[in-house]
Formats: C-alpha cells, structure tokens, sequence
C-alpha cells in the first residue's frame, strides 16, 4: 500500500514541477501580453548608460545630492528616468547596509547628473520634496525634544526617514 502512495505522490510532484517549469520558461508576462524579457523592455533606457556616455562626450557632471533612504534613492530614480535625466548613483546600498540614522559621511548615497540637466533635476527634487513634506507625519513636543537630544549628543541634525532633510541638493556652482 505505501509504495502506491509514493507512485501516486511521485506522479503528481512530476505532474506539478513540468507544469511549474513551463509556466516559468515563458518568462513574466505584463498586463499588456507581452513578456518582461522580450519586447517590453527594449526602449527602457539605462540612464547610468546614458550618463557615462554624454560624460565621455565631454558634457560636465556635477554632484547633485546626498540621499540618506532608500525609499527616497528609489523615487527619484524613477522620476528621473521618466523625464530620461541621465545619472549615476554612488554608495547606492550603503543606506540599506548601513541602517539607521542619516549621517553625512556615514551612510549616504551621492548622486550625480549632467550640469545641463540641473534645473530639471532641481524641478523634480524639490516637487517631490514638498509632496514627501505634504505627506509626514506631524512632529509633536516629544519629537522636538528628541531632535534637541540628537544634537547635543551626536554633534548634529538627523533626519528623520519622513522629513525632507534627508534629501540633500547642492547648490550649482558657476563656472
């Protein structure tokens, strides 16, 4: 008897992963029909790609900010690449490895862009600053008093994962 369970379990198992693996060698299909690896991703453009090239053609990249959180790192990436502002990203895991508190330094990620693109990018950053800031949470008096701690004690301003000053944008110098 047990050895007509183990058949019965083997055929179903065999059953299960060929209907598995035909369901995974047709790749991901969108909503559209098509599939992630075929068509669907041909016109997405590196912006990475797109940066080194415009900077090898001799076009000056600037630093353009520090960003403490991924969430943030990821945003703007994306709103970058729908408006195909050309960047690269530094450090880009460090905010996920090094968790905790911002610190300028510490676990930041710099991120840079062509000079050319500084007012667009500018536009975009400071637009999503102020839906990031629209959208936080309140601070109350206990909150105030832990960021006075925070700064006797750590020698500077952390910013908090829902406040706009963990996005940091320098200034475009004129040259």
């Amino acid at each position: 008897m047990w050895w007509l369970v183990a058949v019965l379990s083997g055929i179903f198992l065999f059953l299960f992963l060929k209907k598995s693996w035909k369901e995974n060698s047709e790749g991901v299909k969108l909503n559209d029909g098509t599939a992630a690896e075929d068509k669907a991703l041909d016109d997405i453009v590196e912006m990475e790609d797109a940066f080194f090239e415009a900077v090898q053609s001799r076009k000056k990249a600037v630093k353009f900010m520090h960003l403490f959180y991924q969430e943030d790192l990821m945003m703007i990436k994306s709103l970058f690449q729908s408006e195909h502002i050309p960047y690269r990203v530094e450090n880009e895991h460090v905010a996920s490895v090094l968790v905790g508190y911002g610190v300028t330094g510490f676990n930041h990620t710099d991120f840079y862009i062509l000079r050319e693109d500084y007012d667009d990018a500018f536009k975009i950053v400071k637009e999503y600053a102020e839906n990031k800031r629209l959208s936080g949470k309140v601070s109350g008096m206990a909150d105030k008093m832990g960021a006075v701690i925070t700064v006797l004690f750590a020698s500077s301003f952390i910013p908090d994962k829902h406040e706009t000053s963990g996005i940091v944008v320098f200034k475009l110098e004129e040259n």
